[in-house]
């Protein structure tokens, strides 16, 4: 893509590759959760505790529709990457034909479900009766302007595989800017409240999934797909399903389980629901974060897999590992010994009981981001080689063991010792997906390394 800042990932230092390729994701990454963080500040310190924690109350149901969309995102992004890797540009086309089909459909089904169930399912996570009409307004916006997300984040991924990191960042930016002036609009001045909110992040993701497809047909013309390419390409339909259906599922699993963890804090009241929401926001920041590192990850390993270079795999696993431990390390020490203050763009100095809650939040779960860190980095890896069960297996092992710790520790204990559960849910998988990776993994490959 010489009219483009996209990176061929198969030649050069992987350290530096993967340090000028992460960067913007990161960047991108923070933007993203900052603009969300803005919603929340607007709402928690302009409109009141009560609307806020209703946005709180329905991010285990808004987190099933995210990992939708990142299940097919991801298959894109590694079917996508492995054949920028081959060089087969036609295939790319094709690709990108098949995301604008695939989004509309997603759109439509998930648009149906989240405006048909939004009530039934709030109440059976027994959300608290004062904030139910507000959390379902909420979650209702938000299925309503769904295209945004997964057009975004379905033709975002096929810029980042294809080596452009800059781009989606430049979209996140535009997003941000409009996404903070629109909830200034709507509920300072129109007193919309969560629905203002709500509808001002559905603009703001719209118009950063519309830059980021002109870019492709702009800037990179080579990979703009032509009317023959826009249609359902049963062979791509299949290596985006057989890439990220699995991790759809496995995904979805965990939202599932978040959603039985967010039942659990419910059962606590409002104020509780209401401290882990603001450290929940906080710790969102972090974990997009090191997730970054685990994207940045999959995309080496897709490109250089698809190139036959499958020792620049290993490389690059030792590379992401070095960026990991800066990344973990520094979100780690502001948010265990930062976050009383942090919490204070969300909630009012005086609702200390609620401060509590989220500073308890991160003595318990900071120290242990470089458990989630090395996880993502290993079951990214994998993704984009083209492993499928493995990942999946990592994925549920976390799954499994969080809901376990989550049960056990709020039945025993008080709900301060509920926040283990993230750190038990880390290292489980850790262990399952480390010993794969250097025991098993590479015995498959051996004798076909270039």
């Amino acid at each position: 893509m010489s009219s483009s800042k996209s990176k061929d990932l198969t030649q050069g230092n992987p350290l530096k590759l993967l340090s000028a390729f992460v960067l913007p994701m990161l960047i991108g990454n923070i933007v993203q959760q900052l603009y969300s963080m803005a919603d929340s500040i607007i709402i928690g310190r302009f409109v009141g505790k009560g609307p806020f924690a209703a946005i709180g109350a329905t991010m285990p149901v808004l987190s099933v529709m995210i990992v939708v969309i990142i299940g097919f995102t991801m298959g894109i992004a590694i079917t996508t990457a492995r054949s920028v890797g081959a060089g087969d540009t036609e295939r790319v086309r094709n690709i990108v034909g098949s995301a604008f089909l695939i989004a509309v459909t997603l759109a439509l089904a998930l648009m149906v479900f989240g405006i048909s169930f939004a009530e039934p399912v709030l109440k059976l996570l027994k959300t608290p009766a004062d904030i139910l009409k507000d959390a379902r307004t909420y979650l209702v916006y938000n299925f309503a302007t769904c295209i945004g997300p997964i057009a975004y984040n379905m033709f975002s991924n096929i810029l980042r595989s294809a080596g452009d990191s800059r781009t989606p960042l430049n979209a996140l930016i535009i997003s941000s800017v409009l996404n903070i002036l629109l909830d200034l609009l709507f509920v300072l001045a129109f007193h919309w409240d969560v629905a203002g909110v709500a509808l001002a992040t559905g603009i703001s993701q719209i118009v950063s999934a519309v830059y980021c497809i002109l870019v492709i047909r702009n800037k990179n013309e080579q990979y703009w797909c032509r009317r023959v390419n826009v249609r359902f390409h049963g062979r791509i339909i299949l290596d985006i399903l057989k890439y990220g259906m699995p991790v759809a599922a496995s995904n979805l699993f965990t939202s599932l389980g978040a959603v039985f963890i967010q039942s659990l804090i419910n059962g606590y009241g409002t104020t509780v629901v209401a401290g882990y929401t603001a450290a929940n926001k906080l710790d969102q920041l972090a974990l997009s974060s090191v997730l970054s590192v685990g994207n940045a990850a999959s995309t080496f390993a897709g490109q250089n897999t698809g190139a036959g270079k499958l020792h620049r795999v290993r490389e690059g696993v030792r590379s992401a590992w070095t960026i990991g431990i800066v990344v973990s390390v520094v979100f780690g020490l502001a948010l265990y010994f930062g976050g009383s203050y942090l919490v204070r763009l969300f909630i009012s100095g005086d609702e200390t009981e609620t401060i509590n809650v989220a500073v308890t939040f991160f003595k318990t779960v900071a120290p242990f981001y470089l458990l989630s860190c090395g996880m993502q980095i290993y079951l990214n890896t994998m993704r984009g080689m083209g492993e499928v069960v493995i990942p999946m297996a990592g994925s549920l092992t976390e799954l499994v063991s969080k809901i376990a710790a989550a049960f056990l520790l709020s039945r025993a204990f008080r709900y301060q010792t509920l926040w283990f559960a993230w750190p038990v849910g880390w290292l489980v998988a850790f262990l399952v997906l480390t010993v794969y990776y250097y025991m098993f993994l590479w015995k498959k490959y051996k004798g076909f390394e270039g």
